[in-house]
């Protein structure tokens, strides 16, 4: 995967992108998502789905045909072993982040030093007790028969990968690889390497839809410019130059809003899976009208 689109479109074909935002960010996509099959965008016929932390939950339930009932489950918590991380200086870390990546000579360089941070992180869920969760979490351990992928980071080289079904990977590891967000978990090890979240390189890498006609990238937050990787607008200008045709929804103020202070938290699954039925709401019609 590189940094810019450059596939030329393969007419016919739709990708959706789903980016990453926590445990609230799952709740507001879901809500986005229920209310767009409502209106009758048949998400599910996407012929890629490709997620990155939070959207990489999302996806699995996509493709599972199971959105409307993890929505309802944002209003009606089932048991879970996830336990809400403790509270990080967001301050602080970001200004971590700034020191590590002082110096960097590359985007991919930038990242391995995040990695290096990452590592650093040794206390809370071990990353076995969260892969169990998510084996508990997702609505199968299994990959989706339909092209479905998730992205991660390694930790160690800064390598940006896009894991499919085809890289043997255990759905609930690549999971969790996708969602170890730096300095709140630990990476996640896949073959004896660790891993963490693809958001280290953005928070939506929605160049991973390049080559598809049509791409519907739906993220939690604009992505301003960043050394570590293509920003969202980056990308989708690079889909648009390579000929695709994209749109995007992105949370907006009252979304946000409802994620609270804390994203990473179980409280905020209601108020910001509502959120996104009613911002989701304005956009249905523009969007199945693009989608079909």
């Amino acid at each position: 995967m590189t940094d810019t689109a450059s596939s030329l479109p393969t007419p016919g074909t739709r990708a959706i992108v789903l980016g990453g935002g926590g445990v609230a960010g799952i709740a507001w996509e879901l809500g986005v998502l229920a209310t767009l099959e409502e209106a009758g965008a048949d998400l599910g016929a996407a012929d890629l789905v490709v997620g990155t932390s939070a959207g990489s939950v999302v996806g699995a339930f996509l493709r599972a045909g199971a959105v409307r009932a993890a929505y309802e489950q944002q209003h009606s918590p089932v048991p879970t072993t996830y336990e809400d991380p403790a509270p990080v200086d967001a301050a602080a870390v970001e200004q971590q982040f700034r020191a590590a990546m002082a110096g960097a000579t590359s985007e991919q360089d930038a990242r391995a030093r995040i990695g290096a941070v990452a590592q650093q992180v040794t206390t809370g869920q071990t990353d076995d007790e969260r892969v169990a969760t998510f084996s508990e979490t997702l609505p199968s351990t299994e990959w989706p028969e339909r092209p479905f992928a998730v992205t991660v980071v390694d930790a160690v080289g800064g390598a940006f990968r896009v894991l499919t079904a085809d890289d043997g990977v255990p759905l609930p590891r690549a999971v969790a690889a996708s969602c170890s967000v730096p300095m709140v978990w630990s990476p996640v090890q896949i073959d004896g390497h660790p891993y963490v979240d693809g958001g280290v390189r953005s928070g939506t890498n929605a160049d991973a839809a390049a080559g598809y006609e049509r791409v519907l990238v739906i993220a939690c937050s604009a992505e301003g410019p960043s050394p570590l990787g293509p920003w969202l607008d980056r990308s989708v200008a690079g889909l648009r130059a390579a000929g695709s045709q994209v749109e995007v929804i992105v949370a907006d103020d009252v979304s946000r809003q409802a994620f609270g202070t804390n994203s990473l938290s179980l409280s905020t699954q209601a108020p910001a899976s509502e959120a996104g039925r009613v911002q989701a709401a304005r956009e249905a019609e523009r969007i199945a009208a693009f989608w079909h």
